[in-house]
């Protein structure tokens, strides 16, 4: 099962350990999480570093006028690889 998790929740946040926990636990499974980091989201790109591969909205950085260094696993990405991420998944949640 394809499962996309998107984080739209700053740190210090549930969310965050929520999401990890899920990509975990469908990885675990055999199942292939997928996660989108958007809003406030993108914030958390070090906590998905060297866990899962993950892709950020990099309007949101911009609007932030945040440039994070490259991290392993996390990929800049926009709202047409959301759609396609959507589009191919079984299942969606968002946080």
């Amino acid at each position: 099962m394809k499962l996309v998790l998107i984080l739209t929740a700053g740190p210090r946040r549930d969310g965050v350990e929520t999401v990890l926990a899920l990509a975990a636990a469908a990885a675990d499974l055999g199942h292939t999480p997928s996660i989108f980091l958007v809003g406030d989201g993108v914030l958390n790109a070090p906590a998905f570093s060297g866990h899962f591969e993950a892709t950020l909205c990099d309007a949101d950085l911009r609007w932030r006028q945040s440039q994070p260094v490259e991290l392993p696993g996390i990929r800049r990405g926009n709202l047409a690889d959301l759609a396609r991420m959507v589009r191919d998944a079984d299942k969606v949640l968002a946080f």
